[in-house]
């Protein structure tokens, strides 16, 4: 009798060959609310798993203009990204119409040091496309995926699918 490969693979005699480890770590994630409608949503993200999540607050002078950033950060925006480095993934959170430079402060930071950006935009299906073709246009250059979300259970399941 001839046996698949597969039937043959899954025997008691292959079974030594397994690997009993998973197949990758969880990642260390910060979370940023990019605007005051995002805070909360975020806050909850970091409440249902806070020992691989933590929030990353944007300051006041994180909303500085990106050609002169590198020249003269400001103490709060240097922590802020010295937070992003230590995470294996940055996400940020923003409903539609936002269009603050503290998302491009941060993006532009973590583009240089190798961390990888998601952008979760939230939408409700009223939304002008003005208002989200503002936000995605702004978040885009920065990020390795962006996602527009219609809710915030949306974020959760992400973030779960991304291992943060």
């Amino acid at each position: 009798m001839i046996r698949s490969e597969s039937a043959r693979v899954t025997t008691a005699a292959e079974q030594r060959f397994r690997i009993a480890a998973r197949n990758s770590e969880d990642r260390t994630a910060s979370l940023v609310a990019l605007d005051p409608a995002s805070i909360a949503i975020v806050a909850r993200a970091v409440a249902a798993a806070p020992e691989r999540r933590r929030v990353v607050e944007l300051t006041p002078e994180g909303q500085a203009n990106l050609p002169v950033w590198l020249q003269s950060l400001p103490d709060d925006t240097q922590a802020l990204i010295a937070k992003a480095e230590r995470s294996d993934l940055v996400v940020m959170v923003a409903n539609a119409g936002y269009a603050g430079n503290g998302g491009m402060l941060l993006g532009e930071a973590c583009r240089l040091r190798g961390v990888t950006v998601t952008a979760l935009v939230m939408a409700a299906p009223e939304t002008p496309d003005s208002e989200l073709s503002t936000t995605l246009a702004r978040l885009r250059p920065f990020a390795t995926m962006i996602v527009v979300a219609n809710g915030a259970d949306y974020v959760e399941h992400m973030l779960q699918a991304l291992r943060a």
